[in-house]
């Protein structure tokens, strides 16, 4: 990838968004949707953006809160931001956890944003990017069902390419790993419950705490897995750290199962 190549799509990205005129993103706290942000404020006014956070039991309440924080700051845009609440967990289609559990969410999120901006003429736009569309992703069949608007894709922006923009502008989150909501740690076709997503939540949280930033914790029939990058296989499964997780996972009562480290670099 040249600057050249680079400032194309830049400029590309730019001239859809000032086609839109005034826009909604839906906003996660994510380094896609954040730079999307940024750059509608950028070339629009903040004025003329919004930021629309689907806050649920799905996120935790510490990324809630950063997500928040970032939108409101100079350096993330200075546009209004709006929490959205769901309640996935009265959603049948979704608790049971099948395959297409991503689009029945995406599908009810979406119309919720929509239906916020019933009486708004704001655009409403999405962060998915052109890598994006080369993976299986069930929920972008809810994004095309509602013709949401996607420019960081129709700009060919890769997700490097996000990188490096949000580097260049600022954004502290512009080398943050990329995340999922909890329910994917639930493996199919487990059903979702409320405690199962607050149990990983806070196994994660205490392997944040252990300076694992980038990890999954997965719990499943047989083993609980503990995903993190090639780096950090080596210091987690010592032994000292291996105890005071069981200990920990025993503690959120999660049932005595064996552990299974697993390397995983595309997070």
């Amino acid at each position: 990838m040249t600057n050249e190549e680079l400032e194309n799509k830049t400029t590309r990205l730019q001239a859809l968004l000032h086609s839109y005129g005034k826009v909604a993103v839906a906003y996660s706290g994510g380094v896609d949707s954040s730079l999307l942000v940024r750059m509608a404020c950028d070339s629009l006014g903040p004025d003329q953006v919004l930021a629309l956070h689907a806050v649920s039991c799905l996120t935790s309440e510490v990324d809630q809160e950063k997500a928040a924080r970032a939108v409101s700051s100079p350096n993330g845009g200075g546009c209004s931001y709006r929490a959205i609440e769901l309640t996935p967990l009265r959603w049948p289609e979704f608790v049971a956890n099948t395959a297409q559990r991503c689009y029945f969410c995406k599908k009810r999120m979406y119309n919720a944003l929509l239906t916020e901006l019933t009486q708004e003429d704001h655009v409403l736009l999405d962060g998915t990017n052109s890598d994006d569309l080369k993976t299986d992703r069930p929920g972008l069949a809810a994004i095309r069902e509602f013709s949401i608007h996607t420019p960081l894709a129709l700009a060919k922006l890769t997700k490097l390419d996000i990188r490096i923009l949000a580097r260049h502008r600022g954004l502290a989150n512009w080398d943050q790993p990329s995340n999922s909501c909890l329910a994917t740690r639930i493996p199919r076709p487990q059903k979702i419950t409320s405690i199962l997503l607050k149990q990983v939540m806070k196994a994660e949280h205490f392997l944040h705490q252990n300076g694992f930033t980038a990890c999954r914790v997965k719990p499943g029939h047989d083993a609980i897995t503990i995903e993190v990058p090639s780096h950090d296989l080596k210091r987690l499964a010592g032994d000292y750290t291996t105890f005071k997780l069981g200990e920990y996972l025993q503690h959120l009562g999660l049932t005595q199962l064996p552990l299974n480290f697993r390397t995983r670099d595309h997070f």
